[in-house]
């Protein structure tokens, strides 16, 4: 029987005291450094002993602990910068999304994307014969597929105000003033529940790639691929959408400071008040 070797397996040879080169290499230049300091330094005993011991360590760390990247990582977060606007140029790079155009988002390495908004279930709700049944259709889904999926969770502020607009205007329609005042008292319930208890609504997206490198195809590519997974998906009685050119740019936009939840569209602050304006005339 053969077995695929995972392609990201990484392997060292050992080359003595069960180390290898870049283990022994770190442990090697920190405890030289350490050594000397013991050794050629006028410090007290004590004092020297702790130097010597604290480089050990170090070099331990980043023989067996990864410590080179944390390091890198705890460098970058001091030295970038910690803001950046939507529309800044560094945040080009931080994206890596040069365009969005035909509901597909191009990105700087010359690959291209797709992204479904699911709309999830309540699956312990069902009885047992409609959850295995879904399972089943998951797994089918899942075997189906010979390309990566990302599959991406995100959680936002709960936003009810288009249904209780929409509730009011059918209590508004009645001439039961009892019926007015439960409204009333109902939804100042909801809004002050959400506001005290944070409560937070969950988006599911599913981003699907293509390998094409091809313009001519990379449409055609990633529309199979939609259409598969939305068929698949429709099975496991999970509706999909896939986010439109507007969508998917008000979807980038909605992750930084400034833009505002409108349902599950994102506007910015601008283009929102460039609506409101438009409803007002």
């Amino acid at each position: 029987m053969s077995y695929e070797i995972p392609k990201n397996l990484k392997y060292e040879e050992k080359f003595f005291f069960n180390l290898s080169l870049n283990q022994a290499g770190w442990i090697g230049l920190f405890g030289t450094i350490g050594v000397i300091i013991f050794l050629k330094t006028p410090l007290p005993f004590e004092i020297k002993a702790m130097i010597g011991l604290m480089f050990f360590g170090i070099g331990g760390g980043f023989a067996f602990f990864n410590l080179k990247e944390h390091v890198v990582t705890f460098a970058n977060y001091f030295l970038r910068p910690r803001e950046l606007g939507y529309l800044s140029k560094q945040m080009e790079s931080f994206i890596e999304v040069t365009r969005i155009a035909d509901s597909t988002a191009y990105l700087s390495n010359g690959s291209a994307k797709a992204i479904l908004q699911v709309q999830p279930l309540n699956f312990h709700i069902l009885d047992v014969r409609h959850q295995q049944a879904i399972i089943s259709a998951y797994k089918d889904f899942l075997n189906s597929l010979d390309f990566p999926i990302q599959i991406v969770m995100r959680t936002v502020n709960l936003s009810l105000e288009e249904y209780l607009k929409t509730l009011e205007t059918k209590v508004k329609k009645s001439k039961n003033e009892k019926l007015h005042k439960q409204f009333a008292d109902f939804k100042e319930f909801v809004t002050t529940f959400i506001d005290n208890h944070a409560v937070k609504n969950r988006l599911f997206y599913i981003i699907i790639p293509t390998d094409e490198k091809n313009p001519k195809y990379i449409l055609s590519q990633l529309d199979i691929r939609v259409t598969l997974c939305q068929e698949k998906l429709k099975a496991c009685n999970l509706t999909t959408k896939r986010l439109t050119t507007n969508e998917l740019v008000s979807m980038l936009s909605s992750y930084f400071e400034g833009f505002i939840e409108n349902g599950t569209e994102y506007l910015s602050m601008l283009s929102f008040l460039e609506k409101q304006k438009g409803v007002a005339a």
